[in-house]
């Protein structure tokens, strides 16, 4: 099983924030072969091979220079309607919880944005956002750490939900 596999299987919020990171690798890297052999060496063949063909989407889709892949959009579209569906007709009051503290600060996201998103979609978009600010070693407000506290509840409740609707666990 890849990296990827068992991401999506575990928490398919990670998982779509893991496809993110390594669209962002694969442009940064520019597409060198290099980078596959040593993410082949470092993580196995299978993972290697992974890489290998995210990158070909990513060149089959003419995403070489930003946007995400057909696939991850499929992934956000589901995780949009498994919140309409945690949220409606299944009832989920751990997600409803969660979706009610974090709203506050996804609404001071959407007011920061200069395009309407899906909660779901301001909720990955906030997270990825938050990840690249710490992997360049820049400073993040502890107001900051608290609402990305706030919102990996949210993204938590939301895998639940997705392994309890898509995985019958």
């Amino acid at each position: 099983m890849t990296q990827a596999q068992q991401k999506r299987a575990e928490h398919i919020v990670e998982y779509l924030l893991y496809l993110w990171v390594m669209e962002g690798v694969i442009r940064s890297a520019g597409f060198r072969e290099e980078l596959f052999e040593n993410f082949a060496a470092e993580h196995g063949e299978a993972d290697g091979d992974w890489l290998r063909q995210l990158a070909r989407t990513l060149r089959e889709e003419g995403l070489l220079e930003a946007g995400h892949t057909g696939h991850a959009h499929e992934v956000l579209t589901e995780l949009a309607l498994l919140h309409d569906l945690l949220l409606g007709a299944m009832e989920d009051p751990v997600y409803r919880d969660a979706v009610a503290v974090a709203q506050p600060i996804l609404d001071d996201f959407r007011r920061k944005t200069d395009r309407p998103m899906h909660p779901v979609e301001q909720l990955c978009t906030a997270l990825y956002g938050w990840w690249l600010l710490r992997a360049q070693g820049k400073a993040v407000s502890e107001e900051t750490v608290e609402a990305m506290g706030v919102l990996r509840q949210m993204a938590n409740a939301l895998a639940r939900g997705h392994i309890r609707v898509y995985q019958g666990r």
